[in-house]
């Protein structure tokens, strides 16, 4: 009789271990956005996890309810997981968890499946703006709203000295990264390294890099902005040795995250 209930007590604890880990791998297959559980704005909405994601992609899971005022879309919910997006003549069917998507007659399967979060659906960047048009990209790229009173979210920004330059001259670009959240906003560095940036020619090849050749401290820094708070960084770009012609000037915040990137600034070099 012992032995027999050492057996079951076996079969019991390798049940839990084989169930456990089929889960886990479910859980990581099927929901890679649900990472850590933290807060996090996204185009001015709050939610309570970690979208896993360096910058925003074609892939990346949109929040949808946040572009209902704006652009007038009504999205209605039935069945749980059932959500139904009208936006003038148009329409659209989405399913949380399932890759197809349905519009009007015609069916098709969307390269990332929609996921609810509490009342909101997610569905990814590419199917929002083939939805929503151009619509969403001036709600999303934030940047590009003129009035800061109107900004939400944290924001990262190049501002050059000047746009037009002489080959050879080096120019000052500044770099601010502002909180327009109600809430602090903390970022850890793996360096005292803050931002980087990249001057790209017409091929998009890389022609400066501004950290290369440069020293920073080895240690992890951390720094927080509170609300409406701003940093400045000053950093200056150097041309000499680049022929004439249209550049772009990137930029990006370096925190651990990698979760700010500042819209691209055209350079001239005469």
């Amino acid at each position: 009789m012992l032995i027999l209930e050492i057996s079951k007590n076996i079969y019991k604890k390798r049940f839990l271990i084989i169930s456990t880990s089929f889960i886990m791998i479910f859980i990581f297959i099927f929901f890679p956005v649900l990472i850590n559980s933290e807060n996090l704005e996204i185009a001015g909405v709050e939610y309570d996890f970690f979208i896993a994601t360096e910058e925003i992609t074609e892939e990346t899971l949109i929040p949808m309810r946040q572009f209902a005022e704006k652009t007038g879309l009504q999205i209605n919910s039935f069945a749980e997981n059932y959500f139904i997006f009208h936006l003038e003549d148009r329409h659209m069917l989405v399913i949380s968890g399932e890759k197809e998507v349905r519009t009007g007659d015609d069916v098709y399967e969307s390269e990332v499946a929609p996921l609810k979060v509490n009342d909101d659906i997610l569905i990814s960047y590419r199917l929002a703006k083939s939805f929503l048009e151009d619509d969403v990209l001036d709600m999303i790229e934030a940047n590009k709203i003129n009035d800061d009173k109107e900004r939400t979210g944290m924001h990262f920004t190049l501002s050059p000295e000047t746009k037009e330059i002489s080959r050879g001259d080096s120019f000052e670009v500044k770099v601010e990264l502002k909180n327009f959240t109600d809430r602090t906003a903390s970022f850890t560095f793996n360096t005292g390294q803050k931002f980087e940036l990249e001057l790209l020619d017409e091929d998009d090849s890389v022609v400066f890099k501004w950290s290369r050749g440069q020293m920073f401290t080895q240690a992890i820094e951390r720094i927080e902005l509170e609300p409406g708070e701003v940093k400045n960084w000053t950093a200056r770009v150097n041309t000499s040795g680049l022929r004439s012609g249209s550049y772009r000037l990137k930029g990006w915040l370096t925190d651990q995250r990698k979760s700010l990137t500042a819209d691209p600034v055209e350079i001239e070099i005469k």
